[in-house]
């Protein structure tokens, strides 16, 4: 995960762009507190990269109705994300989709983007539809400076709107911390996984994962 930088600063041709898609007033190109006190659905979120006013170069995400910007992925940070998505196109059949760096919908309307995602062979996405939490079968985040951010606030969304796994790999102690049964404000269930042991998919129980090659 990202670290968040705060709220993301829309450029003149942005607002006028939100203008003209009629998600601001007419007159907000000339109050800049329009945007600072305006909160978008997901819906909106998602239509704002229809229409070209949010791009890939934007590093940002929905939070509580806020567009925030994230910090740019570091080398580490990437390169983590690929060894761990290689792991589980080797190992999880090829019907649970991998998806990585993209929209969530969760069911406070916040869309994150989590470092990877499973999703159920049902899981239905095209431009209308971005990923529900009945579609996601584990998240996994993979932490350093954000760990903080990752165990409290990423962890009580997650398991408020039912994700039922998180994994969290912490870069720093070699470790990955699996978060199961989500309640109403955070994961009953906490186990922390280190060298040697072997993981578990909740979900997927026939498939076992080294957690040596998880942090290669």
């Amino acid at each position: 995960m990202r670290k968040t930088i705060g709220r993301y600063k829309f450029s003149e041709r942005q607002r006028l762009a939100l203008v003209n898609a009629g998600l601001l007033p007419s007159d907000s190109t000339r109050k800049s507190t329009t945007l600072a006190s305006r909160k978008f659905s997901i819906d909106e979120y998602i239509g704002m990269a229809e229409i070209g006013v949010l791009g890939k170069e934007d590093r940002v995400e929905l939070v509580d109705g806020v567009v925030v910007e994230m910090a740019p992925i570091g080398k580490p940070h990437g390169a983590r994300i690929s060894i761990v998505l290689q792991v589980l196109m080797d190992e999880v059949p090829r019907n649970i989709m991998k998806y990585s760096q993209s929209t969530i919908r969760l069911n406070d309307g916040s869309g994150p983007e989590p470092d990877i995602a499973l999703l159920t062979p049902q899981a239905s996405l095209d431009r209308e539809n971005v990923p529900l939490p009945e579609d996601i079968l584990l998240i996994i985040e993979i932490a350093d400076s954000t760990l903080p951010r990752d165990r409290r606030e990423k962890a009580r969304r997650y398991a408020e709107s039912s994700i039922p796994e998180l994994w969290i790999l912490i870069v720093q102690t070699e470790e990955i911390e699996v978060h199961r049964q989500p309640g109403p404000d955070c994961y009953a269930n906490v186990q922390v996984y280190r060298r040697g042991d072997t993981l578990t998919i909740q979900e997927l129980p026939d498939i076992d994962l080294a957690v040596d090659d998880l942090l290669a």
